[in-house]
């Protein structure tokens, strides 16, 4: 991080005096350089080899106020179905920003990550606004997105991101891949209410034209219910999610309605996290899906085997439970998950940090993903082989 004094960047004349103003600005750059090979291992596998850069700097001034600049690029290498591959070149300006941030107020426009929303179901890169207002235990959040910078980022709160996921497919805010991934325009807003060791949160979702054959409008509304507790060295996170959707999110008449009933209890001890879940999407013509950007599960499907929106394990008229496990110390982490049911899914993946110099470090790892479901087509294929490496700082 670098200190820059901008002297003199305001001077005007006020009631005949001229006064200057200084600012001070922490210049942060941030990104990286990785590549992902993926293998499939079924009957006529795939295989290919991506390169994924992005590079940027967030100026952060002296007044809470704040810009950011970067962009990013994907290059397929190399790939035996070029029809199928997920990894296509690609590229655009990632962040283009101005935010605001407070401990009561944090708000931000044009290209940026809305992470900081803790909205479940939208994460990562947006083109659009976003508000969070904290008042005394309570958060008031709202978003609107126009566009969505997909790179299969997705974040598990207790787990953190899927490893390497953000290396296996780029699509840009450009026209074309709106069309694909978000049709219209998506507004969501809710509430965050936290008392002692609880916390509810119910939010309302609403994208004006669904990218699909009969392009309708998506309404969903939910909630998720949390208790956090300590106990005996381990702590506990249970979790209860809901969620109503309104939409034809197959193209077909019938049935538009769909619901989802979600629960999850992880356990935390030291440096080890394990868990279970059980989760039902209703859709009584069963077709479709709950069309979701991002989510908050821990599966590997979404990121390898079938990036792109809406997740495979989502399908109307699924249900599936699952167990999982993992490790994070200061250089390893380890995610395995089983999940059985409608969806199934066997994964394995690791992530070890080989070096780090300040805020420069180089991380390597690999995996197998398997997942497959019944309700959902997949080009690219069930059974994939991982391995990355990434440059970061």
């Amino acid at each position: 991080m670098k200190k820059v004094i901008l002297g003199s960047i305001l001077s005007f004349v006020v009631s005949g005096t001229n006064f200057a103003n200084a600012l001070e600005v922490t210049v942060d750059p941030f990104g990286y350089l990785g590549v992902l090979y993926n293998q499939g291992i079924q009957s006529s596998p795939h295989s290919y080899i991506g390169l994924n850069a992005r590079a940027g700097a967030n100026f952060l001034l002296d007044n809470n106020w704040s810009l950011g600049l970067g962009a990013i690029g994907a290059w397929s290498v190399f790939s035996n179905k070029q029809a199928n591959a997920p990894y296509k070149s690609s590229g655009d300006i990632s962040d283009a920003y101005v935010k605001y941030n407070t401990e009561n107020l944090k708000l931000a426009f044009g290209r940026y990550n809305t992470d900081f929303v803790e909205f479940d179901w939208l994460a990562g890169n947006i083109q659009g606004i976003s508000v969070k207002i904290n008042d005394r235990g309570m958060n008031y959040w709202g978003i609107y997105m126009d566009s969505i910078l997909y790179n299969g980022y997705q974040y598990s709160g207790q787990q953190g991101k899927r490893i390497a996921t953000d290396l296996n497919a780029l699509a840009a805010y450009n026209p074309t891949a709106k069309k694909s991934y978000v049709g219209g325009e998506v507004i969501a807003g809710g509430v965050d209410y936290t008392y002692k060791d609880f916390r509810i949160s119910p939010f309302v979702l609403i994208d004006t034209q669904l990218p699909t054959i009969t392009k309708g409008a998506l309404v969903q509304v939910g909630a998720k219910a949390g208790y956090a507790t300590d106990f005996s060295g381990f702590h506990s996170t249970t979790l209860l999610r809901g969620m109503f959707q309104y939409g034809d999110t197959d193209g077909l008449a019938g049935d538009d309605l769909a619901g989802l009933i979600w629960i999850e209890e992880a356990l935390k001890h030291k440096i080890f996290n394990f868990g279970a879940g059980f989760y039902a999407v209703l859709g009584a013509d069963g077709k479709g899906s709950l069309w979701t950007f991002s989510d908050r599960s821990k599966f590997y499907g979404r990121g390898i085997n079938s990036p792109g929106v809406p997740a495979p394990y989502f399908a109307n008229s699924t249900v599936t439970g699952y167990l999982f496990g993992g490790l994070d110390t200061n250089r390893v982490r380890v995610d395995a998950m089983v999940a059985f049911g409608v969806y199934q899914e066997y994964s394995l993946m690791a992530d070890y940090k080989i070096w780090q110099h300040r805020n420069m470090k180089f991380n390597a790892g690999g995996g197998y993903v398997y997942s497959y479901s019944s309700k959902v087509l997949n080009d690219i294929g069930n059974s994939s082989l991982v391995f990355f490496g990434k440059f970061s700082y």
